[in-house]
């Protein structure tokens, strides 16, 4: 009897993922005397301060919720602003190999004396999917990279990227050198 029932003909179902809401961007002023810029940063971050001598500070923005962290570096020029760009080029490239597409778009302010370089890297296994750096390029240089802390699947995590994106836009276009 079950053999000639209508066979009914299942297709499988592509691979979902979980809804991730976001909640609505807000930002506050970040500002400290232990580093020389201010910009917005979310408020729903929370932000560290890790000093390493006189050559270099850590600021790191957690996403505590999305389990993300924007790690900052800042450190002041010393006729290096070359040194750093290449090696900053160097970790860009090094993502080629993992990246579906890799994006970069100049930074240019000139009443603030920012400028800076913003690069996309898309693709499922990229560890890093933004990098920037910015600069005045004279005494001040800051580098930023988005992490998980976790091993991401892009596909799974692209609404968090795309949030932190849109924060990380804010914060360069707000940033300012003191």
């Amino acid at each position: 009897m079950a053999g000639c029932a209508k066979k009914q003909v299942s297709t499988p179902k592509p691979r979902g993922y979980f809804r991730i809401e976001m909640p609505e961007h807000q930002y506050k002023s970040f500002d400290t005397a232990v580093l020389p810029f201010t910009f917005q940063c979310p408020v729903f971050t929370q932000c560290e301060i890790h000093p390493q001598g006189d050559t270099m500070t850590w600021l790191l923005i957690n996403y505590p919720r999305e389990k993300a962290r924007l790690e900052l570096s800042y450190q002041p020029l010393h006729n290096n602003m070359y040194d750093l760009a290449i090696e900053d080029r160097n970790f860009v490239e090094m993502h080629y190999v993992k990246a579906d597409n890799v994006s970069q778009r100049e930074f240019r302010n000139d009443e603030a004396h920012v400028f800076g370089l913003y690069s996309d890297m898309e693709g499922r296994d990229v560890a890093c999917p933004l990098h920037f750096w910015l600069t005045d390029s004279t005494s001040h240089f800051l580098r930023g990279t988005l992490y998980f802390n976790f091993t991401p699947n892009n596909d799974s995590v692209q609404p968090v990227i795309d949030y932190i994106r849109q924060d990380v836009q804010e914060m360069i276009e707000t940033f300012k050198w003191k």
